[in-house]
């Protein structure tokens, strides 16, 4: 046996195999301690004594899915080596095979994956410096693909692996290409497990895909093929199962979405918020109301993807305005989609022969529902839902044979049985009923005997003989033919029948056969129900599409949010809007609502100003969340709105290092910016918040003027631009595309109140000295602090003063301005043209040293 487990393990070196021995699944050696580590199991020992004896741990095979589950969300690969012949009848040692490989992106386990979120697993191949991406998600079936020069490989390909967190990822031929790959998923995806592929030169992976997928749906594809072939083949690999179900092929097209880098979604808080990388406190998790897992993952790629054509954006928002005012309408599609259960995933089950009878249940529970949707949707009005109930299909004849197949309430395991529904298979219905009715059935037997041959007997059973018909010598009479004598005793024959013969195998067998039968039947249904699977995956997307429009269309009747009307000239104008995630978690206060308007006209470029806490980040915030939602196709928190779809959404907000890859807080913040204004387009909306802060005050203050000046002249991009350099706010007479704007704020005394509100004009100070009041640091150094910015804005530059031994001010000259004073002195007192050059350079590179040393340089 063991040397059939060391054969089976070279199948699979870098996997934990789970080798069946009976009731339970064991591993040895390195696979036994991994295991025993990672699930708490306790190590045992097989064969040899001491250090000879072999490593062993396991789990029983009836549990195993949930030990199997844990593994592969640490990132582990499983293979699952199971019996392939009873051992009641095997002749020596049990054939045994790999049936399936399970791993992070190709578990389709019940409870593996979140419900309202996809698990792709990401393929990734480079050619002629093009490099091909494809996403699948195994348990929805669909696939994503997309190209990207390898020029741009870390702005275009990292961003969408950020978007899409595939949990697993497969690679061939990136060439150079691979260690920026690996490196940028191992610093950014540490839980995506990572596995290079060497592609067969036998197979042709182009061939694979076009044979998969629909030619319509894979033309556009043609450079992507290979890469799509290598990831089917790999699925087909590991999951050893049909994957006919994987037919939905997309590109990620930038031309019909608004497309989000990683950085901006994280910022805005969109799908993950940026405390724990949770869903509260987010837009997802305040616009989400869905009633299935199949709308919830759907809302969120709305979210993360939103639409970009007006026609789009118009055909949506006609449907959620249509579920605001119909609110029976609403509330009658909601009360049926709370019992549709999440069967997209339960097709992926099927297909891979993994389904449960639980599944089967919910399954015909969904569909029965669908009835009453379509009745629903019959009264609809809008063009996108009378669409919707077009996709929508009863699918009567799945309805029907799970009706008439599966119990209402069936056993978990089928291996257990008590799943078919008794009157489905007379065979089945026989064994059951003699399994229940044996004593009866005997009796029956008996009389009918009886009466026929006018005989008294009596059947009786024993272990050696079985069932007999037993005759006393008294009863003698010539017996039937059929009669065949088995055993004879002092005062009686006994004898046993065709017909208790055949009894006899089926009673003693019963248990067994049912069981096998039962089994064999919810196979056959589940196969039946295959062939199905396309049309139903086309009625959940329907229905995953008719969830998230109840969903917005009740956040919207909640909230009091309005319809933003569009427009095409490059115009945002937004009248009282609110921060949706604010507005909805704030509990002391009341959101204090503001305007915006921007344009190209006169409102490119909004400089404001105002002091911290006061509320420019959540104001600029807002903005981009806004108009976001409305490209989602959902209504706003405003009082009226007029919106002009954008194509890109940048911010740059916040203060962070990457220590991974030894970036500072200012390289981070520096290339953000270089991102953005290198991709941004005069129809992308942009939301930078303090540029250039991490450097020094001139420098920072250089590099924000020069971003503003970069905007105008070179990306006209719709830009809210918030900054402490309240110098900059002369911009603005220089240029009649830039307003000012700051926040509202009431001073009394050294105290200020934050009104949050926006307003035209500029900030002349940045208020600093009273929010760290409002911080609570301590008053003495808050004096200090007072002081040195008097002697700060009297010189009109970034000067400090130096602390004096007795720890007060000193009142002697500025040290720190532009040159350090001891440099000064020297540089006035030396007679320049009493030095020959040698000197003068030399003298020159020692008041550079000084210089840089007194000003912290080196």
């Amino acid at each position: 046996m063991m040397r059939q487990y060391l054969e089976v393990k070279e199948q699979c070196k870098d996997k934990i195999l789970f080798f069946r021995l009976g009731d339970f699944y064991e591993m040895f050696f390195d696979d036994a301690l991994t295991a025993s580590r990672e699930l708490d199991l306790t190590l045992t020992g097989r064969g040899g004594e001491g250090k000879d004896r072999a490593p062993m741990c396991g789990v029983p095979f009836h549990s195993a899915d949930t030990y199997i589950e844990r593994l592969v969300h640490k990132g582990y690969k499983v293979a699952i080596c199971e019996q392939m012949e009873d051992p009641k009848l095997a002749k020596g040692i049990v054939k045994r095979e790999i049936i399936k490989v399970i791993t992070p992106g190709t578990i389709t386990l019940e409870n593996a994956v979140a419900s309202k979120q996809n698990n792709y697993i990401a393929c990734v191949t480079e050619k002629d410096d093009l490099l091909s991406l494809a996403l699948m998600d195994v348990t929805t079936g669909e696939c994503l693909w997309a190209l990207c020069a390898a020029s741009v490989l870390e702005d275009t390909l990292f961003d969408i692996l950020s978007v899409y967190v595939p949990s697993e990822l497969i690679y061939a031929d990136l060439g150079k290409d691979e260690g920026t790959v690996l490196a940028y998923v191992k610093g950014h995806m540490s839980q995506c497990a990572v596995t290079k592929l060497e592609p067969s030169a036998e197979k042709d992976y182009d061939e694979l895909a076009r044979a998969h997928f629909a030619a319509d749906a894979l033309g556009a594809a043609a450079s992507a093929t290979r890469c799509i072939g290598l990831l089917l083949d790999y699925v087909q690999d590991v999951m050893k199962s049909d994957i006919s179900h994987i037919n939905r092929l997309e590109r990620i097209d930038n031309d019909r979405r608004l497309v989000i880098d990683a950085a901006s979604l994280r910022h805005l808080e969109i799908t993950q918020n940026v405390r724990d990388g949770g869903r509260k406190g987010t837009l997802l998790d305040v616009l989400d109301q869905t009633r299935t897992a199949m709308g919830g993952r759907l809302l969120r790629k709305w979210l993360e993807a939103p639409l970009v054509r007006i026609a789009d954006i118009t055909r949506r928002q006609d449907a959620v305005e249509e579920l605001v005012q119909g609110e029976i309408m609403r509330q009658d599609l909601n009360a049926s989609l709370d019992r549709i259960y999440d069967f997209e995933r339960i097709l992926t089950r099927i297909e891979t022969g993994t389904a449960s009878p639980k599944d089967m249940v919910a399954l015909r529970e969904s569909l029965s529902v669908i009835p009453a949707v379509k009745s629903v949707l019959a009264g609809a009005h809008s063009d996108l839902l009378q669409r919707l109930n077009s996709s929508l299909s009863e699918h009567p004849e799945v309805y029907d044979l799970l009706s008439r197949g599966i119990k209402d309430d069936p056993g978990l395991v089928i291996r257990n049985g008590g799943v078919i529904r008794d009157g489905f298979n007379a065979d089945l219905d026989e064994i059951r009923a003699i399994a229940a009715n044996s004593h009866a059935f005997l009796q029956e037997m008996e009389e009918r005997e009886k009466e026929k041959t006018g005989i008294k007997m009596k059947i009786g059973y024993t272990k050696v003989f079985g069932y007999y018909f037993e005759i006393s010598h008294a009863n003698t009479k010539p017996v039937p033919d059929y009669y065949v004598r088995k055993q004879t005793l002092v005062n009686a024959e006994r004898y046993i029948t065709p017909e208790l013969k055949e009894f006899e195998v089926k009673i003693l067998t019963s248990q067994e056969r049912m069981l096998s039968l039962e089994y064999q039947l919810f196979g056959e249904i589940r196969k039946a129900v295959q062939q199905y699977i396309p049309a139903m995956q086309a009625t959940a997307r329907a229905i995953a599409q008719v969830d998230c429009l109840c969903s917005l269309a009740a956040t919207a009747h909640d909230n009091r949010y309005v319809r933003p009307s569009l427009n095409g000239d490059d115009r945002i104008t937004i009248h009282d809007g609110r921060h949706p995630i604010i507005e909805k978690f704030l509990r002391d206060e009341l959101f204090v609502p503001n305007d915006v308007t921007l344009n190209h006209q006169d409102h490119e470029v909004l400089v404001i100003t105002g002091p911290n806490m006061a509320g420019k980040s959540t104001y600029m915030r807002q903005v981009a969340v806004l108009v976001l939602m409305a490209q989602a196709g959902s209504f706003i928190p405003a009082r009226d709105a007029s919106i002009c779809p954008v194509d890109r959404i940048f911010t740059r907000i916040g203060a962070s290092d990457d220590i991974l890859t030894g970036q500072s807080t200012f390289m981070v913040e520096m290339k953000e910016v270089s991102y953005i204004l290198k991709h941004a387009t005069p129809h992308s909306l942009l939301i930078l918040d303090e540029i250039g802060r991490g450097t020094s005050t001139f420098d920072g203050m250089s590099i924000a003027r020069a971003v503003i000046e970069y905007c105008l002249q070179h990306v006209h991009a719709l830009t809210l631009f918030a900054t402490h350099y309240h110098e900059l706010i002369a911009m603005a007479d220089d240029s009649e595309k830039i307003k000012n704007y700051t926040v509202a704020v009431k001073e009394r005394g050294k105290s200020i109140k934050f009104l949050r509100r926006i307003v035209p004009g500029g900030a002349d100070r940045s208020y600093g000295l009273h929010v760290a009041r409002l911080a609570g640091l301590p008053e003495k150094l808050l004096q200090r602090a007072e002081v040195i910015l008097e002697e700060l804005e009297s010189q009109g530059g970034p000067a400090v003063t130096p602390m004096a031994p007795s720890g007060k001010a000193s009142t002697g000259p500025l040290e720190g301005s532009l040159f350090a004073n001891p440099v000064l002195d020297r540089l006035i007192n030396v007679d320049v043209t009493a030095m020959t050059p040698i000197e003068a350079i030399s003298f020159l590179y020692s008041l550079q040293k000084e210089a840089k040393e007194g000003s912290g340089s080196v």
